[in-house]
């Protein structure tokens, strides 16, 4: 299993705007989706789609959210 680091989608909350945040490490194996994890949050799986190794140029800028979008992988 490797890791890389990666910036993670976060959809907004009441006082927040949805946002790319970085500093997690994500790692893939047979499993469904994207382990993410990061020091100050629990580690979970997560839908690729909601992961990328680039830095966005926009980080307020969504990416491409499914239709049906899962956002956390139970």
């Amino acid at each position: 299993m490797k890791r890389v680091r990666c910036w993670v989608w976060f959809r907004g909350g009441l006082n927040q705007q949805s946002h790319w945040e970085g500093g997690f490490y994500a790692s893939t194996d047979e499993q469904e989706g994207v382990l993410i994890q990061h020091g100050t949050y629990r580690d979970t799986r997560v839908p690729a789609w909601r992961v990328t190794q680039q830095e966005p140029s926009d980080l307020f800028a969504a990416p491409e959210i499914p239709e049906d979008a899962v956002w956390k992988i139970i």
